[in-house]
């Protein structure tokens, strides 16, 4: 039987799905085929379960174990061979190869049936220095809220402990921000979260899942962090979209909304969206 594996963060298994030829697999296949997710995030796994193609799949829901591991101090690829033995499968089953091109369908039982409007996403699955603070958000909404177009405020709970007992990640209140304009969504799915992303005109927040997901989609994205945020000042690989055109990025610190209102103005103008 083959195997197909989606571990760590959320914006990791969407990079997997992207990068890896794991969910074409999935999405062809005829087969019990196992699926292995191991996130941190619980909600990731619903990628996979409303897949349309999920009558053959064996899911594995292994958060828990990625978290045992993760805290015992286990590395990447001993990490990942744990896990798939666990699973009661073999290194030797599992599906690695590198996808080229492919464009991932994602399938919800929510889907919101909304095109060119602006994602707003200000959490970043932590109570640390990614998440936006009240004031930061107010002041990118003051700014969006001006765009002319529908805005989509994403969040969901779960909580999260770190390997010292630290709660890491805990709830993400949307409750001050609802206006006319801007639509808070606490509770959409993952794949639908994900689709309401490639039907946009835009994404903006902070540096998330719903970011890389933006950019694998190839949609303008305007993006905040905290300074000297490594995942941008290093150019890592999460940063893979920060230098294109359609980039408007800059730390917390720099932030400027006029500049934020001239990217969104530029945006439409290009789109054709006014």
């Amino acid at each position: 039987m083959k195997v197909t594996y989606f571990g760590a963060g959320l914006g990791d298994v969407i990079r997997s799905i992207y990068l890896r030829e794991g969910y074409k697999l999935l999405s062809e296949t005829s087969e019990p085929t196992a699926v292995i997710v191991a996130s941190h995030n619980p909600y990731s796994i619903e990628i996979f379960r409303h897949h349309k193609n999920n009558s053959n799949f064996i899911l594995y829901d292994l958060g828990h174990k990625f978290d045992e591991f993760l805290h015992d101090g286990m590395d990447g690829s001993k990490m990942l061979e744990s896990l798939v033995n666990f699973a009661g499968h073999s290194m030797d089953d599992l599906v690695l190869g590198k996808s080229a091109g492919y464009d991932p369908i994602f399938h919800a039982p929510d889907e919101i049936g909304a095109h060119g409007h602006i994602v707003f996403c200000p959490f970043a699955g932590s109570t640390g220095p990614r998440t936006f603070t009240h004031e930061f958000i107010v002041r990118v909404l003051e700014v969006l809220n001006g765009c002319g177009r529908p805005v989509y405020l994403v969040s969901r709970d779960f909580p999260r402990i770190d390997p010292r007992g630290r709660v890491i990640h805990g709830g993400e209140s949307t409750v001050d921000f609802a206006s006319e304009n801007v639509i808070c969504l606490n509770n959409l799915s993952v794949p639908a979260s994900i689709n309401l992303v490639k039907n946009a005109a835009a994404y903006v927040g902070s540096w998330t899942s719903l970011q890389q997901a933006a950019w694998f989609a190839n949609k303008p994205v305007a993006v905040f962090y905290p300074p000297n945020w490594s995942g941008a000042t290093k150019q890592s690989a999460y940063a893979f979209g920060i230098d294109r055109p359609d980039c408007h990025h800059s730390d917390y610190d720099s932030f400027d909304e006029s500049a934020l209102s001239a990217w969104l103005t530029r945006l439409c103008e290009f789109s054709g969206l006014k």
